[in-house]
């Protein structure tokens, strides 16, 4: 388990930040985020959409 974040006396500067990723899978690497929802998933579980004038990898079927 990891420890917790802790923060400077104001409260302003990290003192201690648990090392790793926010997804904890074996294949943590290889992931992505949707554009839309943020979720995070396989890049074969994604697509492309056009947003604001660039591609953006979002959810396949529907974001959650």
């Amino acid at each position: 388990m990891s420890e917790p974040t802790t923060f400077s006396q104001d409260g302003l500067r990290y003192v201690k930040k648990p090392s790793g990723s926010i997804i904890n899978t074996p294949r943590a690497e290889s992931m992505m985020s949707c554009f839309k929802c943020g979720t995070f998933k396989l890049p074969s579980e994604m697509t492309s959409k056009r947003f604001l004038g660039k591609n953006h990898r979002v959810c396949a079927p529907k974001c959650p």
